[in-house]
């Protein structure tokens, strides 16, 4: 999927088709904020305004690098997790072991289908933490740059836990349920958390001096 197109991919998206989905968009969206705080670090490094900090401004680099491959790779992972699902559902449900099979069936299919975008949701936030860095000691003249790939970030994480919570929702494990859905509150929490601050840090910049 992620050699795709953006055209093919977009047609894709908006078809009356099942994949890719909101947790294929939710990790391009969180991909494209990575790639612009690489954008940022490859227009510090090797300025000599910038020398002091070029060591970590290439380290966050190479981070946010992989962070963007991991989350191309979920693109597809996420449609692979759906499947099994959707084909859970069709399962035939007349008798009473067809019933308990079909039940146990969609249970697991519905936790392998949270994973995928609880996983999204990691490298997101770990994306929001490197853009909030870059945005503190990368070249200026980009940190509009860097409050969009935050911006980007902070929406893909809450769309992707949009993802878990809809699946979570049908669970009949509690425990399994309450399991997933504190551990996407928290990764939510925190990068709302660190992607508002920046956000609104960056936005008060450029309107401070004009007031």
């Amino acid at each position: 999927m992620k050699e795709q197109t953006i055209e093919h991919f977009l047609t894709d998206l908006s078809a009356k088709k099942s994949t890719p989905g909101a947790g294929g968009a939710a990790a391009l969206v969180a991909a494209l904020g990575s790639s612009l705080g690489s954008m940022v670090g490859n227009f510090t490094i090797g300025k000599k305004k910038y020398q002091a900090v070029q060591s970590e401004v290439e380290k966050i680099v190479e981070e946010l690098e992989q962070i963007k491959l991991e989350l191309e790779e979920l693109i597809q992972k996420d449609a692979e997790a759906f499947y099994p699902l959707a084909q859970a559902y069709k399962l035939p449900k007349e008798t009473p072991a067809e019933i308990d099979y079909k039940e146990n069936v969609i249970e697991e299919a519905l936790v392998g289908a949270s994973v995928v975008p609880i996983e999204i949701m990691g490298h997101t936030l770990r994306a929001i933490e490197l853009l909030e860095q870059m945005s503190k000691i990368g070249n200026t003249m980009l940190i509009a740059d860097a409050g969009t790939g935050i911006v980007f970030c902070k929406a893909a994480l809450e769309g992707a836990s949009l993802s878990v919570y809809i699946n979570t929702a049908s669970m009949k494990n509690n425990h399994k349920k309450e399991s997933l859905n504190q551990e996407a509150d928290q990764l939510l929490e925190k990068g709302t958390t660190i992607a508002t601050n920046v956000y609104q840090k960056i936005s008060r910049s450029y309107k401070l001096p004009n007031q």
